[in-house]
């Protein structure tokens, strides 16, 4: 079986979109998967006929990835390990980077210098994501409750 080879440039490979041309095949292939039949088993064939089956956590992972493009959504793979620069976390949390900045300083995101730059891990960043949306979360929860209670 081959292995993958290493990328060595990541930056050519940041966020796909499909093109104007995809589109419609992007679509299509986020109904196929989506629907059950297509989660038994999947299988890539080659235009030699080899069939080599997909994982079942590759087919998740593929169904995501699909389903975002066919939305027109630009899509990146990043592993959990991956550090990201005060930006990258800004644009992923859909704030300014001076805010991330001060997220940091705060304490409410982990956080290390290389040089003198900070540098985020890609799972710590998801996981204030998570914290930040459970107390949004809470705080709509409490707010719906004050109002049926005064009957609003």
């Amino acid at each position: 079986m081959a292995r993958c080879a290493e990328v060595e440039d990541d930056k050519e490979f940041g966020p796909v979109r499909a093109d104007e041309q995809e589109t419609t095949d992007v679509i299509d292939l986020a109904r196929y998967l989506a629907q059950p039949r297509s989660q038994r088993s999947a299988f890539l064939v080659s235009d030699e006929r080899d069939r080599m089956k997909i994982p079942p956590s590759v087919h998740r992972i593929l169904l995501k990835v699909v389903q975002e493009m066919a939305s027109g959504n630009a899509i990146s793979i990043v592993p959990v390990h991956h550090e990201l620069t005060t930006q990258e976390a800004a644009d992923l949390l859909n704030v300014s980077r001076p805010h991330v900045v001060k997220l940091l300083e705060e304490g409410a995101i982990p956080h290390h210098l290389v040089g003198t730059h900070r540098r985020v891990r890609f799972d710590d960043l998801m996981s204030y994501r998570e914290r930040r949306s459970a107390r949004r979360r809470e705080i709509l929860t409490a707010l719906a409750e004050e109002n049926e209670k005064l009957g609003l």
